[in-house]
């Protein structure tokens, strides 16, 4: 976990002393490494009890583990590799950038995913063939990624981009099913209103989302709660989010896959065989 990212995405939900001591740290992160709480709280016109608070709000044991996660950022810090990217950067230093944070967000995620919460859409997944899956923009995506990937597998995985239609798919639906709802912020209404008609229908939802106290995540039956992406502002798309959402998809595909290693590796194997004929037929 880089310590800096962590800052960097927590800081505006920060009480406003502590909001300040982050802002000081980001700064200035390797003067911190060597500075005592007393010394740190002087320097940023705060106080020693900010400064513990501060590491508590950021998920950490105190100071001292905040010094320790510090000095292992020092790479990243030394090259300046925290921060967006800058004017006239060149393609190398915007390279280890965008690894550094990719690398960052999935390792969150590996950490803030619940085993629980997958072993509960893998039993679904046992129980149940039919599946309805939807997400808007870059969710989208990830939900197109997810029926391909079982689909292949032999289940019936409905995903549409209209939303009107997967509405009336859902509404007709007589068979035993359940729904796999995308949102990074988990407040798209569309998405929420799926939710509400899979419930009203008795319908069992599973969502994907960071915000653990979104309504999605609130309506929903079983919550896969992945990482925050950390959007910097001139990313033109949820990169982070989409990479963090897409190793989630997987990481259920191979929940069940290890479970059933045999059955899906001879259906794996026959769906590549059918396409390799099709294409030479073409």
């Amino acid at each position: 976990m880089n310590i800096l990212f962590t800052i960097q995405h927590q800081r505006n939900k920060l009480p406003k002393a502590e909001r300040k001591l982050a802002g000081w740290i980001l700064e200035q992160p390797q003067k911190v490494i060597y500075m005592s709480a007393k010394a740190l709280s002087e320097a940023s016109n705060t106080s020693p009890a900010t400064v513990v608070r501060l590491c508590y709000s950021l998920g950490l044991e105190g100071f001292t583990d905040l010094k320790l996660k510090l000095s292992a950022s020092q790479p990243a810090i030394e090259g300046n590799l925290y921060t967006d990217i800058d004017p006239d950067e060149s393609i190398q230093t915007m390279k280890q950038k965008l690894l550094l944070k990719m690398t960052d967000g999935l390792e969150k995620n590996g950490e803030k995913l619940e085993v629980e919460a997958v072993e509960k859409v893998v039993h679904l997944l046992e129980s149940t063939d039919s599946i309805f899956t939807y997400g808007i923009g870059a969710s989208g995506i990830v939900a197109d990624d997810f029926a391909q990937k079982f689909l292949r597998i032999g289940k019936k995985v409905i995903y549409s981009k209209d939303y009107h239609l997967l509405t009336t798919a859902i509404v007709t639906n007589e068979a035993p099913a359940w729904v796999f709802l995308i949102s990074n912020s988990g407040e798209k209404q569309e998405v929420i209103n799926l939710a509400l008609l899979a419930k009203e229908q008795g319908t069992t939802v599973v969502c994907m989302t960071s915000k653990a106290h979104s309504t999605l995540a609130t309506v929903a039956d079983v919550l896969l709660h992945t990482a925050d992406g950390g959007e910097a502002p001139l990313r033109s798309s949820a990169t982070n989010s989409l990479l963090i959402q897409l190793y989630t998809v997987d990481v259920l595909f191979s929940a069940y896959a290890t479970k059933h290693y045999d059955k899906i590796l001879g259906q794996l194997e026959q769906t590549k065989t059918t396409v390799q004929i099709i294409e030479q037929n073409d």
